[in-house]
């Protein structure tokens, strides 16, 4: 018996892993972003400034890897891989959670289950980490691990609320603030769905005291994960705690939000084509659940459904909401996809056989679609990071030359961006925030010294050399003989 579990496992485990690998194999291929590059010259002060953010665990595990002489940026095709072994196993716990409170069979591996239903549960349970939006967590070479252990606590957390174990529900929770916040919004939003679905879409005493108690475990543990911070702050163990709550400017956080979420909406900020198919898989999950219960005349599961749609997009913003500077990042709202295959998955819930068959064609296209341009994504990635990486060697080069001819070694760097310098490459066509953002004009100094293997100091730009050479330029392509002026000691650089 034990036996025969662990194989249906091992083939459920197998077949998520298939589906994340075709998504984000591509990242196995040595990476970075600005973040990645920072990591690599200052560890320990990345490591500080985990710390005081709360990510005490993450802290914990780079120091530990420091100590044996290894770092998550070495070599990150493997943490990446990491984070893909460890997503899989959550997607396995999320999917078998699930099974047993809909009163299903093993839906990836069981006998009797049609292919289509197969299908439809593996493509729509896949949209919680195969989506463009989460593309943003692969963007990160050092934090694979961190996003991966991440989302398995706030997962394991979930497990244990489904078991009732409310404690242990709770400590998965908190472990998972210290890896990464996001993450218990994401437990928030699935434990959302499993309520609804274990009282039958009933508002009761006993639906309201869960609602609660999923609040509670889930969002409080990131509140709680906050209050440690300036309690470590208070008692001078941390310098200063990165993060706090903003409740200030709520119009204009909601204009953004609001702004953001049509946006998605329309092609999931700009990473899809833009014809609204995420709104038309929202309208089409929503509409055949509310079409079940018209038909049943059940109002009040019709005016739960929406409440709880409501409440888990709404989810999807919190973090954005209570910052200082309200900021949509990828990484936060690709909890839409989370909220999103929640309603997909009580869709199928709701539907009979033939629904069942739609339901199949739009889920396993829908992924398709989504691992098509994830593809597309980690494409554009490696583009800009050979672009950066081609730069910052060709102006290196032209040092070497300066320094074999003058016999003057260039020990400092000044840096300027011209008038337009852009956030990537034209040749990039899908980004957005830190998604495929060029490091070029933004760590060029960093990107100098890893491409290098120098230390370059890093000086203000002359004022007079700017007049000469570089006031009122904007130019729209690489040209070293322009962009790269060598006086002595110091070599300035404008970056186009």
């Amino acid at each position: 018996m034990l036996k025969k579990l662990l194989i249906k496992n091992y083939n459920r485990y197998l077949l998520n892993m298939i589906i994340l690998v075709l998504a984000w194999g591509g990242m196995f291929r040595q990476s970075f972003n600005c973040d990645t590059l920072t990591h690599m010259l200052q560890p320990q002060a990345d490591m500080r400034i985990m710390l005081e953010h709360g990510r005490y665990l993450v802290a914990l595990q780079d120091y530990l890897l420091y100590q044996i002489g290894l770092s998550t940026t070495d070599h990150t095709g493997i943490t990446a891989l990491a984070e893909i072994l460890l997503l899989a196993l959550a997607l396995c716990l999320v999917q078998i959670c699930f099974e047993r409170k809909l009163g299903l069979n093993d839906m990836i591996t069981g006998q009797g289950v049609e292919l289509r239903e197969r299908l439809t549960w593996l493509g729509l349970t896949s949209l919680l980490f195969v989506n463009v939006l989460f593309a943003e967590s692969f963007m990160f070479g050092e934090c694979g691990l961190m996003f991966g252990m991440a989302y398995l606590l706030a997962t394991l957390g979930v497990w244990c609320f489904s078991k009732k174990k409310y404690f242990s529900s709770f400590l998965f929770f908190f472990l998972s603030t210290m890896e990464y916040q996001a993450a218990v919004i994401y437990g928030a939003i699935l434990l959302s769905a499993w309520i609804f679905v274990e009282n039958q879409g009933k508002i009761t005493g006993k639906t309201v005291r869960e609602e609660l108690l999923c609040g509670c475990l889930s969002i409080g543990s990131g509140l709680l994960n906050i209050l440690s911070l300036h309690l470590l702050e208070g008692l001078g163990i941390l310098a200063q705690a990165g993060r706090s709550v903003s409740w200030g400017n709520w119009r204009e956080k909601l204009q953004i939000c609001f702004r953001d979420f049509g946006q998605i909406l329309m092609d999931s900020r700009g990473l899809l084509p833009e014809v609204w198919l995420p709104f038309l898989v929202l309208l089409t999950a929503a509409g055949i659940v509310l079409w079940k219960y018209v038909k049943e005349k059940r109002l009040e599961a019709c005016g739960y459904f929406l409440l709880l749609a409501a409440a888990m997009f709404g989810m999807v913003y919190i973090l954005p909401l209570v910052q200082h500077d309200t900021r949509t990042y990828p990484r936060f709202i690709c909890l839409f996809y989370v909220a999103q295959a929640m309603l997909l998955l009580l869709a199928f819930w709701c539907s009979q056989k033939r629904m069942r068959v739609i339901l199949c064609y739009i889920s396993c296209g829908y992924l398709l679609v989504q691992i098509l341009f994830c593809n597309i994504v980690v494409t554009n990635h490696m583009i800009s990071n050979t672009l950066d990486e081609t730069y910052a060697m060709m102006v290196y080069e032209k040092i070497l030359d300066y320094e074999e001819t003058t016999g003057q070694r260039v020990e400092k760097l000044a840096v300027v961006n011209d008038i337009d310098s852009p956030f990537s490459y034209n040749n990039v066509s899908y980004k957005t925030d830190q998604i495929n953002e060029r490091a070029l004009g933004t760590v060029s100094n960093t990107l100098m010294n890893v491409v290098s293997g120098r230390s370059f100091q890093k000086v203000a730009m002359d004022e007079k050399v700017y007049q000469q050479y570089f006031s009122g330029k904007n130019w729209n392509y690489f040209d070293a003989a322009e962009q790269l002026i060598i006086i002595e000691n110091t070599a300035y650089w404008a970056i186009f």
